[in-house]
This record gives C-alpha cells, structure tokens and sequence, in this order.
C-alpha cells in the first residue's frame, strides 16, 4: 500500500476554513468527513436505542429527495460472539414510520440486509408499505434477506393525489435487519451495490498476461499447479486453478489467493479473475408506443438527411443475443436486418452453438436485453411496431450474455477480437460496436484488443453504467470507447447513471419515476423485446431504464453518420464531439454528468453531410431546466445548421407559461448564432412541484419553420441537513490478522454537526490504559462509519462508510509523535465503489465483515467512548 506523509497531505490543501487555525500540540490527526448528497438515517437506529433513546412516537419527516438508512427489529437479544469482540445486544424496534411528499406513480425502492443475528435465525421477513395519513394502506411489499429477497418496490397508485403520505418499514421476525429506502428522485437500487463491490469471477480462473520475450507460459505456470485453458490473443490466457484450489471450501478466497501468487510468478506482468459481466440492469414497466427519447436528440431532422437509414452499416450488438421466433426468423421488427446466418457464425460466446438467440431467463422476468437495445439500433420501418434509429443498417448479434443476463470477461474479449478481425487478420466483421454491458474493474488485455480493433476502423460505444458513481466502469471507460451516460424525458442526468471525467456524452436512457416531459406516461425508452401472450413467446415492445438504453442512440446515430460518410472511425469522430458538433453543446466545454453534452442525431447528420440542403435552426440546450435554487435563469443559444448562405429571420419567441419570463425578441451572437433569455419566476410555481411546458420559436428560412423547446422549472424547497448517524472513527493497523479482521489501534466517535463530521486523535502520551483516542507513531488506515445494529462491526452493508483517501483504494496515513496531521477529508456513504483502472492490483473482498470497535491488544470495545462522548 502507498503512504502518505506530513507534507504530501499540507500541500493538498484543504476547503475547511478553520484549516488555517494552528492546533495544539497534542493533536496528531485531525480531518472533515463530508456526507454524500441527499443523505438521510433512521433516527431510531438499534445504536441509539441501545445506549438509551426512546423510539420515536410520531413518524419522522422526511424530504422529497433522500437515501436513508436505518434498523428495524421485533425481538431482542444478543449477537454471536466473533473474534475479540464482547456481546453486543439487538434492541427492539419493530417499525420506522415515515411522512414524505410523494407524487401519483411515484414508487420507492428497499434492500434489506441480513445482520450477524441471522445467523442463527435466518427468519428476517420486513414489510414495506405505503400509507395515506390517515392509515389506508395503498401498496405493499415484502421481503426477507435471511432467505436472500433484498430488494423490494411499492408505489404511489396513479389515481391519488400528489401529498404527503406515510411510509412504513415493519420487521416481521425476531432477529434485527439493516435497510436502505431510496426516494423516487434518487433511486439507485437498480445498478447501485450498498455492499462491497465484490466483482463476480468464475472460481478457479485467472486471465493472465505474459511479459514478451519472459519464457514459456506453460512453464511459468505450471509453478503454480495452473494450467493453460485457451489463448486469448497475443500474450494473453485464460489460465485453470489446480483441483487443490477448488476443492477448498471458500473457493473465492483460495481464488484470490491463487492469482496473487500467479501475478509473483516469474514471467507474469497481470493476472486477474476471470470477472463477471452482465447487462446494465434496466427496469421493465409497461409503456405506451410513445418514443419520445427520438425527438429528444432531434432524430426526426437526422431522419430526412438519410432518407434511407444507414443502409450498407453494420452494428455489432455485444449483448444477450436476440429474440428467435423460430429457427428461420427473430423479432418481427429485426428479422429483415439481421445478417445472414453464414456471417453469424462465431457470434454466440456464451454456448458456441452459432445462434446468438437470447433464451430468456428461467427464473425472473425476462426483458429480452439484447432485443431491446437492437431495437433501438436498427428496429425496421414496416408500419409495426416502433422503429430504431438506423432502420436500414444491418445488426450482427454477438451473444456475451447468458441467461440472467451476466457473462465472463473472457468471452467479452474474445469477441471483441473476433468482431474486430483481428484474430485471422481480415476486415472488421461491423462498422459499429455497441456495448450495453460494463461491472467490470480495467483489463489491459481487453484495452489491447479494443485499441487494435478501432485502428482496424471498428468504432465502440459502451453504457456508462448505473451506479451514480464517478468510479469508471468498463468497457465504457477504456480509451477509444465512447462512454454514454444516460438522461431522462428532460435531458437531465437520470438518478442511477454513471457520470465522471471519463463520459464522454449522454443519451435517453429514461427514468421509471419522472414523466419529465410531461407525456403523461414514465420516461422509459421504448423498444423491441417479448412475453409470454396466450400461452406463448410473441415479439412485443416494452419500456426500460438503464444507460444500457442509452448507448444504443448513439450507436444508431454513428451507423447514420457512417451511410453518409464512409470513412468514419473513432479519430473522425472524437474530434467532432469535443467540439460540440455531435451535441447540444455550443462549444468544447464538457461536464462530468454529460460529457459533451446531450446527443444531438440532427446537428450530427449535419456534421457528417458536407453540403446539406436544408437550413434549420438548432437549440443549446434542447430543453432549459430551471430551478430557484441553482439555475434561476439561462441563455439558450439557437445555431444555424445547413446552409449558412441562406438567411435566417427570427419573427416570435412565445411561451404561455407563467412562471417563465422569455426575451421577445432574439439577439444577433455571430454570424451563425442567436441567443434570447429564459428565466424562473419562483413565485408563480407551488414549492417541490416541478413543472413543463414549452418555448416556440418561430424563423423564416428556405421555408417558414419553428423549433419548440422543452422547459421545466422548479422552486426548490429547503432540506434538512445531510445526516449518515453517529460515526465511529478508527486508525487500523494496515493488514488484516489470522482471522481477516483489521485491529483498531484508536478509535474517535462524533456526530453530524451542519452536515458534516469533525474528529481529531491524540498522541499517545504514555498514559496506560492508554486513551481510546490517543494513537502511537506508525502507519494507519483511516476509516468510518456507522454501526446502526449495534452489533460492533460498521461499514457493513446498509451502514454508512468512508475510507481514506477513497472508499475501496485505501492507502496508509503516516502518524508521526511530534507533528499534527490536518486538512484530512474523506466522504461517507450508504454505496460501495468498485474496483478500476485507478487500481489496478486491487482484488475483490469475498468475505469482507466490516471493521470491527475494539482496540487491539485491549480488552475493550467502542462502548467506553460512546459513553465518555455522551
């Protein structure tokens, strides 16, 4: 592990301005943590209660926008005894009642985690209910972590009233449950993971890369018992753990430990699990044929540039392969573009069959993933159904996925290869790559294989992910993939995407819980997939979220820009987005939520025609989000595309909304350019309740035209301060002992004070016993968190946690005895972050229990500072 000392840390500077105020000598560490965005606890946690609070009498209130944490528990008792740990008790507190606004349709989302107590008695059942204020039951749930059910939703019936309603969380069983309830405005719980990031692998296999020129890879790794299982291109394997590996009771453990020893073995530059992938993880609900996420990105004007579609482009779908009615035909609105069966062979990764049919799931709901983002790809016109971007492109199915919609990384970089035409040196197999797929950490060997495919002119694009994490996510973030994240009905960031320096624009990938352009129905994207209708399998098309949806738009608009200009590839195109040719951008400006900007099919399609007919105007941004509290005004910016030779009159900018103030007349920018005024009158609209309308403009051109923008407007209401609960501070020694577990060698409890958490340690100042916060000279790691079952473990899933300097990439603090450490700040969190590039020798935590409240070598426990902090 990296150590960081004195100096490195004072020259980073710190946003804390009582930083500058000396400390007192007796002070060695001293820091900030700062609480992640919409943070909320329950405030009757089994910690709370446990050292002396009543349960709360009335339900606790809470605001329209939050992620909370909490317990819940109809019996008491005491913990298992673990390693140096005394028992701790479980207290009951068998229901949290809530009171939050909710609006009609709106629907909240629960995980349950199983505590230590359930060891023993794995009955843990919780409902999960939605109730009027005067007791009316409207939805309900259930689940049970202790058989494995996690996750649960309810929802806000269509035909009630926007208001205020009551929540309540009721534990059914006799042991304590840890939860994390997230608001319609922030659910997360799709793609976000509140456990640590554990990667899924295959047990017993390791990709493995061979240094050139370091000997025979069978001789280095047979030192290890592995064996060579098939060459994966240049110098890299997929390598078989020995049976002795296998046959240990904790494979993932003894896997791990297997390619630690393989990275040391002689010869070897990389070695890593053969990770996991899956889909995206988007969410079905029915949807009527409305697809708005089109008009969005103005496909319609892209639409009479190429009149045919992208005819003679061919996108590769790297996904769960597609629907098949029968042995001679898919979905109905895909047949005609899929490629013959002699190009298909070699596409199906998962069963190596040549049919890249996706089969569905044998337990679940089936979504059909792979259909659904070929639909928004390349769905025909033929007066059914939908149709997709690039209606007259040919799809190459390439099945990665299997059933339940996951698959290895290996598979993933064989075809990868093959669709590149890089292993027998031929021509690319596709135009376009599209990827809805990602979870997993960076693979150099799959980063080789997509940087010679796209110099072989194969151009890819990848779903950022749905995890409202800034951690990259691949293979979105590998160099030369554009990295689409995802936006709702208002082309605003949808609640569950990725976002970070690594995007590079964004997409419709739709949001379940907005109608943000005010269509009446949820902003899901609408494509091709199938159900069972009268006993049987039928091609259908349903509404999904995911940034999976996202990527596909984009994928669709390259296949149109390719029909017109046939030397695309990625230098071609990376240029133009950064210049804001190929978004609503005006400019090279980027932000970390939307990269680029938000895709724009009509200002692309003009990007890549050299010489258009048409002169239309174009609108930065398409839609105009107002709110009181960041953004009370905007300047949008209209653009001339097409031909410049033709004059442009502006004759009428109107709006009838009355909480929106509109210049009446356009100003003169540039040559090419016009701008008018937008701005918010807060008075004019309730508080918390967003609204949409429309701005029109109207210009003279080669014709009479108007162009209408979407605007919404919001007047934002104040929110309680961000509270993640009592927090337990620990200095741990750097590795683990015999049993896994990390010893405290100080710990430090303190509590939310203005949304943000102080601590400071001691030096040790000779005093036996020594002072539970006082810590001797050496090397640490700093880490937090809560510990909400009272079960002396935090940072356990459905507790908040925070590590130095980033949660998941710990790296040592250095104390020393006569010098004060300060300007630390770390964040606390209810989600896990997942490994990355950033970290390239980090390895999955299979059995990771938290970090555990006592000090070592002393025979006591956090209780002792709790009570002196009291």
């Amino acid at each position: 592990m990296t150590s960081l000392s004195v100096g490195l840390l004072a020259g980073c500077g710190s946003s804390d301005d009582s930083s500058s105020e000396p400390f007192p000598s007796n002070v060695a560490l001293a820091g900030i943590i700062n609480i992640e965005a919409n943070t909320r606890v329950d405030l009757d946690t089994g910690e709370n209660l446990a050292f002396g609070q009543e349960p709360l009498s009335v339900p606790q209130e809470l605001p329209a926008n939050f992620v909370l944490a909490g317990y819940v528990s109809d019996g008491e008792g005491l913990y298992p005894p673990i390693d140096g740990l005394q028992a701790s008790s479980y207290v009951t507190d068998p229901i949290d009642d809530f009171r939050l606004p909710l609006k009609a349709g709106e629907t909240l989302v629960l995980q349950t985690f199983a505590t230590r107590a359930a060891d023993s008695d794995p009955g843990s059942p919780v409902t999960f209910a939605i109730f009027t204020l005067e007791g009316d039951l409207l939805s309900e749930a259930r689940t049970d972590p202790g058989a494995g059910a996690t996750e649960v939703r309810v929802t806000l019936p269509n035909d009630r009233a926007d208001g205020d309603y009551r929540v309540v969380i009721e534990a059914r069983g006799e042991v304590p449950v840890r939860y994390v309830m997230t608001s319609p405005a922030n659910i997360m719980a799709v793609g976000q993971s509140f456990e640590w990031p554990d990667h899924d692998f295959m047990p017993g296999e390791a990709i493995v890369a061979m240094a050139p020129g370091k000997g025979d890879v069978s001789a280095a790794l047979s030192a290890t018992g592995a064996t060579m299982s098939r060459a994966l291109g240049g110098n890299v394997w997929l390598a078989k753990a020995p049976s002795t590996v296998m046959q240990q009771q904790a494979s993932r453990q003894s896997t791990v430990r297997w390619v630690e020893s393989l990275r040391k073995s002689p010869g070897v530059s990389s070695a890593i699990p053969n990770y996991v992938m899956s889909s995206q993880a988007p969410t079905a609900e029915p949807l009527f044929p409305r697809q708005w996420h089109y008009s969005l990105i103005d496909t319609p004007t892209a639409w009479q540039l190429v009149a045919d579609g992208g005819e003679g482009v061919t996108v590769a779908v790297l996904d769960t392969g597609l629907f098949r009615q029968s042995a001679t035909s898919w979905h109905s609105d895909l047949n005609a573009n899929v490629l013959t069966s002699d190009l298909l062979v070699g596409s199906d990764f998962v069963d190596g069959d040549n049919v890249p049919a996706d089969p569905g799931n044998s337990v679940g709901n089936s979504v059909y993933h792979g259909t659904h983002v070929a639909g928004t790809v390349a769905a025909v016109v033929n007066s059914s159904g939908g149709t997709g971007l690039a209606f007259g492109s040919s799809l190459l199915p390439v099945r990665v996925l299997g059933e339940g919609g996951s698959g290895s990384s290996a598979d993933l970089l064989d075809a990868i290869r093959w669709v590149g035409g890089l292993d027998n040196g031929g021509e690319p197999k596709a135009d376009i790559a599209n990827m809805s797929l990602g979870g997993l950490p960076f693979i150099q060997p799959m980063q080789d294989a997509i940087t010679a495919a796209s110099d072989n002119g194969v151009i890819f694009v990848a779903a950022a992910g749905n995890s409202n994490t800034s951690v990259p996510s691949y293979p979105a973030a590998f160099d030369k993939v554009f990295s689409v994240s995802a936006v709702d009905g208002a082309g605003d960031r949808a609640s569950y995407s990725n976002f970070g320096g690594w995007i590079d624009l964004a997409a419709p990938g739709g949001d379940a819980t907005r109608d943000a352009n005010s269509d009446g129905v949820a902003d899901l994207v609408l494509s091709a997939s199938a159900a069972f209708i009268d006993g049987g399998l039928d091609p259908v098309y349903i509404g999904l979220q995911g940034t999976s949806m996202a990527a596909p738009h984009f994928s669709g608009v390259l296949a149109l820009m390719k029909g017109v200009k046939a030397d695309l590839n990625y230098e071609v195109v990376a240029p133009w987005l950064a210049t804001g040719a190929l978004t609503d951008s005006t400019s090279a400006s980027r932000t970390d939520d939307l990269g680029f900007g938000v895709l724009d099919a009509g200002k692309a399609l003009f990007t890549a025609i050299s010489d258009p007919a048409l002169t239309i105007l174009s609108s930065s941004p398409s839609l105009v989000s107002l709110n009181s509290e960041t953004q009370l005004s905007e300047t949008v910016t209209l653009t001339v595309l097409g031909d410049q030779t033709q004059l442009v009159d502006i004759t009428s900018i109107n709006s009838e909304q009355v909480w929106l103030s509109v210049s009446s007349e356009a100003t003169v920018a540039g040559d090419d350019t016009f701008t008018f005024e937008v701005e918010l009158i807060p008075e004019e609209l309730k508080p918390g309740v967003a609204q949409q309308g429309m701005i029109t403009v109207t210009y003279e051109s080669d014709m009479t035209r108007t162009v209408d923008i979407p605007v919404a407007g919001q007047r934002i209401t104040d929110q309680q301060a961000r509270n993640a609960g009592r927090h337990f501070v620990l200095l741990v020694e750097p590795e683990p002992n015999d049993e896994g577990l990390y010893e405290g060698v100080a710990i430090s409890t303190v509590t939310v004070e203005d949304g943000q958490y102080r601590f400071t340690f001691l030096h040790a100042d000779g005093t036996e016993p020594r002072p539970v916060d006082q810590v001797p000279a050496g090397k640490y790691l700093l880490v937090a968190g809560s510990d909400f079952d009272n079960d002396n473990l935090i940072c356990q899933a459905g507790e908040a946690c925070a590590e130095y300097p980033i949660s998941g990439l710990r790296q040592e603090i250095l104390i020393t005895s006569d010098e004060t450490l300060s300007g630390v700040e770390i964040t606390t969190s209810y989600s896990r972050p997942t490994i990355t590039s950033s970290s390239p020798t980090h390895l999955p935590r299979p059995g990771f229990e938290g970090y555990r409240l006592r000090l070592k070598d002393q025979n006591r426990t956090v209780f002792d500072s709790i009570q002196k902090a009291r």
